[in-house]
């Protein structure tokens, strides 16, 4: 049967009746469920001891931050993966001077379909939490959109996403915070993987889609799309005038890619540090406007930790979440089905 969060131990629901489980690290007297409800909205300021987060008083755990350079890369840099990011940035810079004002609507536009209905839409909230079921050809549009944000193929955001879920904060997270803000943000996925090591990775925390052979074809090729919008924007752009294709390319690319890119980091690290809690949870997740702004929604990070499974981030009625809107209307047209929608009672 699939679950959902489960203490002692954490298990990470899976859709297709598969389910991951690890034992947790945590020992604790504290016997209230990991999404019990605060009885007030907690604002939480990152320069007291630890964040005293959660409402039983239990500290987060904070691991040692290896200082040296081979125990954070052991299998040395990714090469190309510190290449793309810095041609991206570079790119984004450049575009200041490129600028037009279609470039900049190009970037809008595309920066919707790539990080809202690709990332938090398909790879977050459809994909890696099953939080509604779509048609496969919806859900494969929706993995072309992902992986047209360059945050890398379906497969791999899945996989890591669901190991932070289980190891949230905790030694073993891909992304916490407790490792440093940087790492968090942007170093993270900077070390070199081998290729046995992703295998295992893909097969441990992603069965369901490693067995999908469209997504195992994803996970080779994903790179593609994004370099095939860029020359067609490029091409584009110098059919309407020569030069104003490097204003369409750069903005609708790399400018694009690097605001999805922050936007989809900071919930990793900005969300674990700063922010109020609607709900006690053994991580140090937080609810955070801004960053919600910047991510159709995401920010609520807090209330998705707690109630992982739900297509809803936002619980509370200022909570606004621009792919909840999304999905409400696939919902109403029929495309979306098996909504996860119900939020507590005592949240509402």
């Amino acid at each position: 049967m699939s679950r959902d969060w489960q203490l002692p131990g954490l298990s990470l629901y899976l859709p297709g009746d598969i389910s991951v489980s690890v034992e947790s690290p945590l020992k604790t007297d504290d016997k209230r469920s990991k999404s019990a409800l605060l009885s007030e909205t907690q604002t939480v300021d990152p320069s007291t001891d630890e964040n005293k987060a959660t409402k039983s008083g239990r500290k987060p755990i904070a691991h040692p931050i290896p200082t040296r350079f081979r125990d954070r890369f052991p299998n040395g840099l990714n090469w190309t993966n510190f290449t793309w990011m810095l041609v991206m940035h570079t790119g984004a810079v450049a575009s200041l001077w490129y600028f037009s004002w279609t470039g900049l609507a190009i970037c809008a536009v595309l920066h919707f379909v790539t990080a809202c209905l690709g990332v938090t839409l398909g790879y977050h909230r459809l994909l890696t939490h099953g939080s509604f079921k779509v048609p496969k050809p919806v859900e494969y549009f929706f993995s072309v959109c992902g992986m047209l944000s360059a945050e890398g193929s379906p497969i791999f955001w899945v996989a890591t996403h669901r190991k932070h879920h289980v190891l949230s904060d905790l030694p073993g997270d891909p992304h916490s915070p407790n490792d440093g803000f940087w790492w968090s943000h942007i170093l993270w996925f900077k070390p070199r993987v081998l290729k046995s090591e992703e295998e295992a990775l893909f097969a441990r925390w992603a069965p369901d889609m490693w067995k999908d052979p469209w997504h195992r074809v994803f996970d080779r090729i994903f790179p593609v799309f994004t370099i095939l919008l860029g020359i067609g924007l490029f091409v584009a752009g110098e059919a309407m005038e020569p030069g104003f294709g490097w204003s369409l390319a750069l903005w609708g690319v790399c400018m694009r890619a690097v605001l999805c890119y922050h936007s989809t980091w900071f919930v990793n690290s900005a969300t674990h540090i700063w922010g109020y809690r609607n709900y006690e949870t053994t991580d140090r997740s937080r609810n955070l406007w801004w960053v919600a702004l910047a991510s159709y929604g995401e920010g609520w990070h807090n209330n998705h930790h707690a109630h992982q499974r739900l297509a809803r981030h936002g619980h509370r009625w200022w909570e606004i979440d621009v792919t909840w809107m999304v999905i409400r209307t696939l919902q109403i047209l029929g495309i979306a089905t098996n909504v996860q929608d119900r939020i507590p009672e005592q949240t509402k």
